[in-house]
């Protein structure tokens, strides 16, 4: 199966569970599953009876399911954001270069080495320097202001050349209440939590017992790669062949041109068919398996062959639709199922058994050879070591009949009642 055949798959298993899609892309999908689909998909066994015994709203799993891990990869490394920073920037773009004040104290003094010059742009340096250090002793003081103003008092700039007695430049200002970050912001999340925050914090579980509860993880969203030969997408195939052995379906009536209604005047008669996809298996040393659709009409016993590659070009329903009349089965279910077993059974024995006898051919050849190589030391063996040799004979004798001996084995895959318009057998 390729990967538009899986993803095809999965979406009509969803469907038939009646599956919430939450988001569709190209190369995944993000569901949240139904009840039945939960319990057979997710193996809470333990969750479900809780449900079942205390009839509580049950909280059913959330999956993201990919169909092509590659192409979900480079769609994410595509969508994802790229951080801006000095290095993303354009050359030439905005901002300060380095050495900006030196070329600046340069230019105002012109082209030379006279000694003006020097003491000029020594002084233009001293006084960018100064100017940057007289903004990190004010940050300084502003930090440390911010911490002094609760207590009501002022902090002096020391260093920065403010008189005594003049309040800091964090503390300008009346002081801000309690709970309050600088400059009117809001306070950080975990310093006490909105009142919203606190009811909900209390009215859970640990908080009922211990006065205060952790707020709840973000809830992730499992990811499942749903590949051929995945394990997910082998789960999905034994559901639906666990759960979608036997099915009933209906046909639905042709309907007239523009008219959602059907155009007919009067009532259809419809017919029941009972379908059983046998596979027969050929063994031996090889192997050959062969699938038979065969079906069988519950009034009249007509027996047609390959009947499921007919059904797949008819619409069909699991309703039965309006304004329609069934015939009577004149067959029991078992009495079908005998009816068509019988009629399989005489085509395999009008098949080809050539290669049977060839099989049959083989294993007289590995049974002789199995026995003049155990005979020789049967005969040679001690009497405590001839037990042993006659049980590994045995065993070996077992391995070559059940490798080599031809044999058909027939199963059921799946079967189903079809109800189909009678005119049209």
């Amino acid at each position: 199966m390729n990967t538009a055949q899986v993803e095809r798959f999965v979406m009509r298993f969803l469907e038939a569970y009646n599956c919430r899609i939450i988001e569709k892309t190209k190369h995944a999908v993000i569901v949240n599953l139904s009840p039945e689909a939960d319990k057979e998909l997710t193996g809470r066994s333990y969750y479900w009876s809780f449900v079942e015994r205390t009839g509580v709203e049950p909280e059913t799993m959330t999956y993201r399911f990919v169909f092509d891990p590659e192409g979900d990869a480079a769609a994410a490394a595509a969508a994802r954001p790229v951080p801006a920073g000095p290095r993303n920037e354009p050359l030439g773009g905005p901002g300060p270069q380095p050495g900006a004040a030196d070329r600046q104290a340069q230019g105002a003094t012109g082209p030379g080495n006279s000694p003006q010059g020097g003491l000029a742009a020594g002084a233009a340096g001293s006084a960018s320097l100064g100017a940057a250090a007289g903004a990190v002793t004010a940050a300084a003081g502003a930090a440390g202001g911010v911490g002094q103003a609760a207590g009501g008092g002022t902090v002096p700039a020391g260093g920065s050349g403010t008189p005594p007695g003049t309040p800091a430049a964090g503390a300008a200002g009346p002081a801000a209440p309690a709970g309050t970050a600088p400059g009117g912001a809001a306070p950080a999340a975990g310093s006490g939590g909105s009142p919203p925050e606190a009811i909900r914090s209390a009215d859970s579980i640990l908080g009922r017992y211990f006065g205060t509860a952790p707020a709840p993880p973000v809830g992730r969203v499992p990811r499942d790669e749903v590949t051929f030969g995945s394990r997910r997408l082998q789960q999905l195939f034994a559901t639906a062949l666990n759960n979608g052995r036997f099915t009933r379906l209906f046909e639905v009536p042709p309907q007239a041109p523009g008219s959602p209604l059907p155009g007919r005047s009067a009532p259809l008669t419809y017919c029941s068919w009972m379908n059983v996809n046998y596979k027969v298996e050929y063994a031996c040393d090889m192997k050959r398996s062969e699938i038979h659709s065969l079906a069988i009409q519950m009034t009249t016993g007509e027996i047609r062959e390959e009947f499921h590659p007919s059904m797949l070009t008819r619409k069909l329903a699991p309703k039965l639709p309006a304004n329609i009349h069934l015939l009577g089965d004149n067959l029991t279910l078992s009495r079908a199922a005998s009816i068509l077993e019988d009629y399989l059974e005489q085509k395999i024995r009008r098949t080809d058994h050539r290669w049977a006898d060839r099989a049959n051919q083989v294993l007289a050849e590995e049974h002789q050879l199995v026995r003049l190589y155990y005979e020789g030391m049967l005969s040679a063996a001690e009497p405590e070591a001839r037990e042993e040799l006659e049980i590994r004979y045995a065993a070996r004798q077992a391995e070559v009949d059940w490798q080599y001996r031809p044999r058909v084995h027939v199963s059921v895959i799946n079967c189903g009642l079809f109800h189909l318009r009678a005119e049209e057998r």
